[in-house]
């Protein structure tokens, strides 16, 4: 039962780790954090299974992850609070013409960011662009202008 309770704990320590570093995209996370996440995971293991290295105490600890897993991703899904929680909501950066300058220090993103996520969309120029969005997962949306 130790290594349920873990591993339970466990989740709930690496996701509030993960949320505390921040959304990302796959093109913004730097080469130390592809060491850092396996690294916590690799932490968070070892202090769930502890001396237990049977085949029983792993197949506890993966379950219990997994059903964790399974029960935050329905109450995300059941109540908003705990999806805004979890997942954060989206946040506009860029907003009729002017950088939000204090919510993009928040997320940590720069002008840039904004701009290579525009050239993506073909978006050559910031007067093109209405809004900036980085959405939930730190994908920034760009929303054009009409006509230009």
């Amino acid at each position: 039962m130790n290594i349920v309770l873990c591993a339970a704990a466990g989740y709930f320590i690496l996701s509030s780790a993960v949320r505390l570093l921040g959304r990302r995209t796959a093109s913004m996370i730097a080469p130390f954090d592809l060491v850092l996440l396996p690294l916590f995971g690799g932490i968070t293991s070892g202090a769930v299974v502890g001396e237990d290295h049977s085949m029983a105490g792993v197949l506890s600890s993966v379950f219990t992850i997994g059903l964790m897993q399974v029960l935050v991703s329905g109450a995300k899904a059941h109540f908003q609070l705990v999806s805004r929680i979890i997942d954060d909501t989206p946040i506009v950066v860029f907003e009729l013409g002017h950088w939000q300058d204090k919510r993009m220090l928040a997320l940590r993103m720069t002008e840039q960011d904004v701009m290579a996520a525009a050239r993506q969309r073909g978006i050559e120029r910031l007067e093109q662009i209405l809004y900036a969005v980085s959405e939930r997962g730190g994908k920034i949306a760009i929303i054009e202008k009409k006509g230009e």
